[in-house]
């Protein structure tokens, strides 16, 4: 196998399994520290948890250094895709997008715990046309006529998965702690706000990765370094902030009660497990992220995400997590039309195929319409 196609499929595979456990994780019902029974609603907890999965990124990138320095083989670092990149490494570079992610994080956790998995990867799907806006202001790049089709089109598709998970919520409600249409309503928007920092992040970390051909895994370590200040930060200070409903499933009515934390676990071995690989899962999912970014395009980083919302739709459904809607599988078409067109991933090719065809067809018209092709030698001299 292709080591392209085996880094896409783990790409793939390590992010279809964190929106799917922190799903299951949001529906287990455990005994909070006042003896109550609450759902497993942490968002910050989650984020802390993902930049630690980064960290784990930069550990492993100072063990592969330090074997290949003992074994002096300095030179095949360039032969490993993971860790090929200049020595010279800016590390406050990564600020930024360590900031941009914990936000984000925090933003698409509580999104996700609010509506469904499915529309959860689906709405993903419109950090493409924010990436496609900041590459214009930062990378110089423009955008044709088919790129605003294309945008035009991936926008209709959202605005059916908004329309129709606000109508689906009286029957298909069975992942969701509340079944009213502002609070599903209210997570689709927190998941779309995300997105908008996730593009800026995205083209931020590609201008960098490719300007100053940094090492992906070091880069995510680094931002693993930074993401756990700032969540710590944003944790002591989220836990004492009370909130209204759908956002206080804590004992003490807070946005993030950490002192739920270590009782819940106590209560349910199963989640313990869930969040070591969630950990794990984030460390690979994030560092093959840039790794795509840096050596490809912010573009097909997000095209490659994009293939996870099959895994999910068929998990969800033969889970009985949630009901097949034929209206919200029309959004879904319309979506990835608009992604493909995007990308020129298929109807370039179907253009350049047309009209190669009808050029054909039209020469072949008008060489019959001029009948025989006059003869270019020297006439007989009488």
């Amino acid at each position: 196998m292709d080591h392209r196609v085996f880094i896409t499929l783990l790409f793939v595979l390590s992010g279809t399994l964190n929106v799917l456990v922190i799903k299951w994780m949001n529906m287990q019902l455990v005994q909070g520290s006042d003896g109550k029974l609450h759902r497993f609603q942490h968002p910050v907890f989650l984020t802390l948890l993902m930049f630690l999965g980064e960290f784990l990124c930069f550990a492993v990138y100072k063990l592969i250094h330090a074997l290949m320095s003992r074994r002096g083989h300095f030179d095949s670092e360039e032969d490993h895709i993971l860790i090929r990149g200049s020595t010279e490494f800016q590390a406050f570079s990564m600020l930024l997008p360590s900031l941009l992610r914990s936000v984000a994080s925090i933003l698409l956790f509580t999104g996700l715990y609010l509506t469904y998995a499915t529309s959860f990867q689906m709405l993903r799907g419109v950090a493409l046309i924010f990436v496609g806006l900041f590459s214009t202001m930062y990378l110089n790049q423009t955008l044709t006529t088919r790129h605003w089709l294309a945008i035009f089109t991936m926008t209709c598709g959202i605005v059916d998965i908004l329309a129709l998970d606000v109508q689906r919520v009286e029957y298909d409600n069975q992942t969701l702690p509340h079944k009213d249409h502002n609070t599903i309503l209210t997570g689709d928007l927190l998941i779309i706000v995300a997105e908008v920092l996730h593009g800026l992040q995205y083209v931020y970390e590609e201008k960098h990765l490719k300007a100053s051909d940094l090492k992906p895994i070091q880069a995510a370590g680094w931002q693993g370094i930074f993401g756990i200040v700032i969540t710590i930060v944003a944790a002591s200070c989220l836990n004492f902030v009370p909130c209204v409903t759908p956002f206080n499933e804590s004992s003490r009515g807070v946005f993030d009660d950490l002192g739920d934390i270590i009782p819940q676990l106590c209560n349910n071995t199963w989640l313990i497990l869930a969040l070591v690989g969630f950990t794990c899962s984030c460390a690979i999912y994030n560092c093959i992220g840039m790794s795509i970014a840096k050596f490809s395009s912010s573009g097909n980083r997000l095209l490659a995400d994009g293939i996870r919302v099959y895994l999910i739709w068929a998990f969800v459904l033969f889970a009985e997590w949630e009901i097949l809607n034929l209206v919200t599988l029309m959004g879904l078409i319309i979506l990835q039309m608009g992604i493909m067109l995007f990308r020129q991933a298929i109807f370039l090719q179907w253009y350049r195929a047309a009209l190669a065809r009808w050029q054909r067809i039209r020469y072949m018209d008008l060489a019959a319409d001029a009948g025989p092709t006059p003869s270019t030698q020297p006439a007989d001299v009488v």
